[in-house]
């Protein structure tokens, strides 16, 4: 049984219910006791395939937006002349600082389940969450607006997701 195997078995067994059922068949051999832990853990998987797409998606999708968005700013820049020093404004952080978009990922979440999750992260992790989703941001950018290595933020994203996976998973 492989590493990946073995981790979702002891995730679906260290929920409380899984393992009274689990030890329950052990003790019993009851075939309604199988069937009825092999449901559980057929929804379990379904739950973490359908999260682990999700998170797929999110992160494929987040990436290709970036590319498009860095693409746009790149062609469109506005710039204003002033006397003697140019500056350069990018005309979309303009209209989103005006119109008033939030930079708190928990503004942008319709999902209950994950609105409270993310709710109960600290402060850091929801604001690593918030550069990554909302503002777009790399690895690379989080790290030198936090001063940490590229390595801490793609650890703490990664911790963050798994938090809120198992937290999503466990209903």
């Amino acid at each position: 049984m492989g590493t990946g195997n073995k981790k979702i078995i002891e995730e679906f067994l260290s929920y409380p219910d899984n393992k009274k059922l689990f030890e329950d068949y052990q003790y019993t051999k009851s075939q309604e006791i199988k069937n009825q832990l092999d449901n559980e853990f057929k929804k379990f998987y379904q739950k973490i395939r359908i999260l682990s797409y999700v998170i797929k998606v999110l992160h494929y999708e987040s990436k290709r937006f970036d590319q498009k968005e860095r693409l746009h700013r790149s062609k469109n820049i506005l710039s204003l002349d002033s006397d003697d020093k140019i500056t350069v404004i990018y005309h979309e952080r303009f209209f989103t600082d005006f119109i008033g978009f939030s930079d708190d990922i928990a503004d942008h979440i319709s999902s209950e389940k994950l609105f409270f999750s993310i709710r109960k992260l600290s402060e850091r992790q929801k604001k690593i969450l918030s550069l990554v989703f909302v503002k777009q941001m790399t690895d690379r950018e989080i790290a030198s607006y936090f001063g940490i290595s590229q390595q801490a933020v793609s650890k703490s994203r990664r911790n963050i997701i798994d938090n809120i996976r198992k937290e999503l998973t466990y209903d």
